[in-house]
């Protein structure tokens, strides 16, 4: 019974850790295409610039300085 569990408790952990890199490897791809594509980034939310280390509202990234409304389209 012991070796049944230690088992299955070592199947999820390596099920866990291999969620982890999955979820790191997708989080650095979106991070990745967020910094490559200014017109991507002019767009994205306040939670996505912060994770870019950007200030919320600036207004120098996004693409040729071009006015947006507020809901992140431009004018």
């Amino acid at each position: 019974m012991q070796t049944e569990d230690y088992l299955r408790a070592n199947t999820k952990v390596d099920e866990n850790y291999r969620l982890i890199q999955e979820i790191d490897a997708n989080r650095c791809f979106l991070l990745a295409a967020y910094r490559s594509n200014p017109h991507l980034l002019a767009t994205a939310d306040a939670r996505m610039r912060v994770l870019l280390g950007l200030p919320i509202s600036d207004t120098a990234s996004w693409p040729q300085g071009e006015p947006r409304s507020a809901d992140g389209e431009p004018r």
